[in-house]
């Protein structure tokens, strides 16, 4: 004979096993995209709009490694900065970017002086560009960068 404890506890298990299926079909009622969707709906280069974010030249202190007086102790980057949005996101990235320029562009300038030479140095320019996308973020609001671009960049020597 079975107690009333066991009935109880298949009970409880079985409303539990029931709750957590209709959560996780139901998505607890949320509308947020999983990463692992948003990945599959990237958006192709054609969907994209442009918003320029300007131009930027700035020196860069650089410690040589061996000491010399021809040595450069500073460098300088020059590019234009590019970010890609949906077009539902152009006028409030262009908004927020009229608005904040001063403290956008003290960021960026902030993003590339941290960054290392040898990253500056790469072709594709792959960590700087993430580290100002991932810097950019509240200040674009709502907007959702899509990509960034860094049009004709150089590194000169002074």
């Amino acid at each position: 004979m079975k107690s009333s404890y066991t009935n109880s506890t298949a009970n409880d298990r079985l409303w539990l096993v029931a709750g957590l299926l209709c959560a996780t079909t139901a998505g607890c009622g949320s509308d947020a995209i999983s990463p692992i969707e948003r990945f599959e709906r990237l958006p192709s280069v054609e969907q994209l709009v442009t918003v320029d974010l300007g131009e930027y030249v700035i020196p860069i202190p650089v410690e040589p490694t061996t000491p010399s007086p021809i040595a450069a102790t500073q460098v300088q980057i020059e590019f234009r900065l590019h970010a890609a949005v949906l077009p539902e996101y152009e006028s409030t990235l262009r908004n927020n970017y009229k608005r904040l320029e001063g403290r956008l562009r003290d960021n960026v300038i902030e993003i590339t002086r941290n960054t290392s030479i040898e990253d500056l140095l790469d072709p594709a320019l792959t960590t700087l560009k993430t580290h100002l996308a991932d810097s950019l973020k509240p200040f674009v609001g709502a907007a959702h960068i899509e990509r960034i671009h860094i049009a004709d960049p150089q590194v000169k020597r002074l």
